[in-house]
């Protein structure tokens, strides 16, 4: 299911640039330019989630959070603030704004924090396609596909090397063993072979990195085994 993301704020620019991204990333976007026009939005179309800037002409982003919440107290609504705005965002949090986001901000660092907010307001049983994506810097692992891709280019990854990637990505952090990949990713029938898991690690990173020989993504633990470094 489409879902559709209101984005509203004065600078057209931002707005493109928000589109853009979303749209990429599988939403469908409505605009608006002040808070005015988003009110109207929300009350004539179905909207899933708004991004709501705080400052802007006519209505500002407070005063449109308080109106659209007397439309729909259950709305996700995500706050744009500036880093000066520290006020604004505890004023928005307290009167019913879901999440808040510092300008300047990464498309990946919104994206995830969309999923999130619509995850925490969506049924149990609608949230699976919000759970398929796991995003990862410019990693994306679609779950239910098997499709890996990296900035949006498609990789052809061999099993072994797709089972490693989630195994990792899942819990970035976490430090896995050798033996321990090996095991959750072909089985206690292969334990011996485990450092085998250096060859995939080592194809799988030609193929996610833009240096192999520094990776920003699977690192290697001394001694030990690999860990992912990404969180998103």
């Amino acid at each position: 299911m489409e879902r559709v993301i209101a984005v509203v704020d004065d600078e057209e620019k931002i707005r493109n640039m928000i589109k853009a991204f979303l749209v990429n990333e599988g939403f469908k976007v409505v605009e608006a330019e002040n808070g005015e026009v988003a009110v109207k939005l929300v009350k004539d179309q179905t909207v899933d989630l708004v991004i709501l800037d705080v400052m802007m002409p006519i209505m500002d982003g407070l005063q449109a959070l308080r109106e659209i919440r007397m439309i729909s107290k259950n709305m996700p609504i995500i706050m744009l603030t500036a880093k000066a705005e520290e006020i604004d965002k505890l004023l928005g949090l307290e009167m019913g704004a879901d999440d808040y986001i510092t300008k300047p901000f990464s498309m990946r660092e919104l994206a995830a924090r969309i999923r999130t907010v619509l995850r925490r307001s969506t049924p149990e049983d609608e949230t699976k396609e919000l759970d398929e994506l796991l995003i990862r810097g410019e990693i994306e692992i679609n779950l239910s596909t098997y499709e890996v891709k990296v900035n949006r280019q498609e990789l052809n990854l061999t099993p072994t090397e797709y089972k490693i990637l989630v195994t990792l990505a899942q819990k970035p952090g976490r430090v896995y063993s050798r033996l321990q990949l090996m095991n959750s990713v072909m089985g206690e029938a292969f334990v011996n072979y485990e450092r085998s898991i250096d060859t995939h690690v080592s194809n799988l990173r030609k193929k996610i990195e833009n240096d192999p020989a520094h990776p920003e993504y699977i690192h290697t633990v001394y001694g030990i085994g690999y860990r992912f470094g990404k969180q998103t």
